[in-house]
């Protein structure tokens, strides 16, 4: 406010001294020229002013959003996704592709390979507010507290703090989750945790909860173990096969259930978590034939039943997921079971080789295949095979994938 009034001032100060008749006295025209100039200064600093104390309107062209307030990730969907990318593609060295589908004007509300590639390389652009504050010299790809403040920087929003989740004022069920905060791992159901349902039997990796896991320690923290217990009724072997998901990141083989417990334990972490951010995971879970008619669903008893690398865990426990019921139901199916994979024990240096290859039989009815996730299991190390490409039926399906990670 200084400048301005300042400016306000010197507008006054002209107007008075340039009476007509004094010695030396400006010409009309130049006068207005002086006044001109100076309105045109006030009205930029003005702007700067609104700037600064915080727009209310996205500064983006495009966006259809005035903030980033959840983590995206891949698979994530929305119109925060489509503002990620224009963002992204407002610069060149973090574009989320140059033509086509995800470049300029040609935005989409998916968060695909493209897009994770894309805030790879915008976090490594802005690593000192991105990455050094919280231990981390590479992008991740996923865009958690500290990416999207930088983010909100550029859309024009006021800043926040992201990981300090706010408690709810009143009685809560699952799906309206009380959010633990403070130091230390706390543990909550997400915003977005499935609401009651129905599953089909025999229906494969069928979601169950949306767990969030929020750091708020200045370490990051890796949980180890994880214990869910099931509920509703049912059996031990409805839940034929357990999995742990991040987005669409299988993180964990399957599990079954042992006198209603699913236990998940990894040394080197099922999920990190960086300091003052959050992941959030979901289970998922293949459902037996024969079920129709039940429910079932999974809770976090208590907080002993999340082990981390010596962070203490807080929640409002158990912490249950809402109930699904069970339905009989004939669905597609997919068979993987006719393989042609190679089988050369000695493989010589080379491009384009075929590492796996199946013939896919399906029934019932058409399916929409939008997810493969494949593991290395031989001795070679990770850079050893690079540039996948995926091919059905002779096309090359999505863009390639340069190196295997850590699963």
């Amino acid at each position: 406010m200084k400048k301005i009034i300042a400016i306000a001032t010197a507008l006054t100060t002209v107007v008075m001294i340039a009476g007509p008749g004094g010695a030396g006295a400006v010409t009309a025209d130049e006068l207005q020229a002086q006044i001109n100039a100076l309105l045109a200064q006030l009205s930029a600093l003005q702007s700067q002013l609104a700037t600064v104390g915080g727009a209310t309107t996205p500064a983006v062209s495009g966006c259809a959003i005035t903030s980033f307030t959840t983590n995206l990730s891949q698979g994530s969907t929305g119109n925060d996704v489509k503002c990620l990318q224009i963002i992204l593609n407002s610069s060149a060295d973090t574009q989320v592709a140059a033509s086509g589908v995800g470049s300029s004007g040609s935005e989409t509300t998916y968060f695909g390979a493209l897009t994770k590639a894309a805030v790879v390389k915008f976090q490594e652009k802005y690593a000192s507010d991105v990455l050094t504050t919280i231990g981390l010299t590479a992008g991740t790809g996923f865009v958690g507290a500290k990416t999207r403040a930088k983010l909100n920087t550029m859309i024009g929003a006021t800043p926040t703090t992201p990981t300090t989740p706010t408690t709810p004022t009143t009685p809560t069920t699952p799906t309206t989750p009380t959010v633990p905060t403070g130091a230390g791992l706390n543990i909550y159901l997400a915003s977005d945790n499935p609401a009651s349902g129905t599953l089909v039997d025999t229906q494969s990796v069928a979601p169950l909860a949306k767990i969030t896991l929020s750091n708020g320690d200045n370490a990051e923290v890796k949980v180890t173990g994880l214990k869910l217990k099931r509920t509703g009724i049912s059996a031990d072997t409805t839940l034929a096969n357990t999995y742990l998901f991040e987005g669409s990141k299988r993180l964990t083989d399957a599990a079954s259930v042992s006198t209603t417990v699913i236990t998940f334990n990894d040394s080197t972490g099922l999920v990190t978590i960086p300091a003052g951010g959050t992941k959030t995971i979901t289970v998922k879970a293949d459902i037996a034939a024969s079920t129709s008619g039940q429910t079932v669903g999974v809770s976090i008893a208590a907080a002993t039943d999340i082990t981390s690398n010596g962070s203490s865990v807080n929640g409002t426990f158990p912490i249950t997921s809402n109930l699904m019921t069970i339905a009989d139901g004939t669905l597609a199916t997919v068979d993987f079971n006719t393989t042609s994979t190679p089988s050369t024990a000695d493989v010589t240096p080379q491009n384009d080789y075929t590492v796996w290859q199946n013939i896919v039989t399906i029934s019932t009815r058409s399916v929409y295949f939008n997810r493969l996730s494949l593991r290395e299991i031989g001795t070679i190390t990770y850079s050893d095979l690079q540039n996948f490409r995926l091919y059905v039926d002779g096309i090359q399906a999505g863009s390639a994938v340069a190196n295997l990670d850590s699963t």
